[in-house]
């Protein structure tokens, strides 16, 4: 099976129907709110697809910013009294091809975006909420590191901008 490189959605090509990565909110959103989205510029959405166009990945971006007074120490340093950064607010990987490492790949292409981001607008760190603790552990194996460490429910993570060449370098 072939696999095209991270690109937009286009939702007249690529195929969402059938997409299934067993977390049912995950696959909803895809089918019916990712090219909303799009359309309202709240959420970019990148794909992955096969050679028939299928979606097999998607991870959705958009701009965020973190109160720099609620923000860990290596995030708040010298930054303004909002942080700027670029949300990872869902990624996802169809069944049919998990552990193929199109999730790896999709967040190459993430922190590759931030770094552009970050010489054109300033982007000072990627954040993600991982939607579980085996997630949250993924996310961390990445080198993201949890925005309140002291809260064991806070599924929230973030990587320094500065950080992802030496994470690049170790995936």
């Amino acid at each position: 099976m072939e696999f095209y490189r991270p690109a937009p959605l286009d939702t007249g090509k690529h195929i969402r129907e059938g997409f299934n990565c067993g977390e049912p909110t995950l696959d909803e959103w895809l089918r019916r709110y990712a090219g909303q989205n799009r359309k309202g510029n709240t959420a970019a959405t990148w794909v992955i697809a096969d050679d028939q166009y299928r979606v097999v990945c998607y991870a959705t971006l958009t701009m965020t910013s973190i109160d720099r007074s609620a923000s860990p120490p290596l995030l708040a340093k010298g930054a303004p009294a909002q942080v700027p950064a670029l949300l990872l607010g869902r990624l996802a990987t169809d069944r049919t091809v998990a552990r193929m490492g199109l999730g790896t790949q999709m967040v190459k292409h993430v922190l590759a975006t931030a770094v552009e981001l970050n010489h054109k607008a300033a982007c000072r760190a990627v954040v993600v909420n991982a939607l579980n603790i085996d997630a949250y552990n993924w996310w961390e194996s990445f080198g993201f590191v949890p925005l309140d460490p002291q809260d064991g429910a806070n599924l929230d993570l973030y990587l320094l901008t500065k950080d992802i060449e030496a994470t690049l370098a170790r995936l």
